[in-house]
């Protein structure tokens, strides 16, 4: 399985656990592998709209906290 995101609009993090989150924007791509452990979601001044296409099943973790969102635009 995998998971491709293709960002249409906006403005969003991607972020892997254990390593630093990404800013994305109109026309990034983002390829995910079976089983890597990631969020993303729009940053905090913008919407993020984005097309989602997944190979297999989808799992689905617990949701990031405020906490550990508001540390990334620090």
């Amino acid at each position: 399985g995998f998971q491709i995101l293709l960002v249409t609009a906006g403005e969003g993090w991607y972020q892997e656990e254990g390593k630093t989150a990404r800013k994305l924007v109109a026309g990034d791509t983002v390829v995910t592998n079976k089983g890597v452990k990631h969020w993303h979601g729009a940053t905090k001044n913008s919407w993020f709209s984005h097309i989602a296409i997944t190979s297999g099943k989808s799992e689905f973790y617990e949701a990031v906290t405020d906490e550990k969102y508001n540390t990334i635009e620090k």
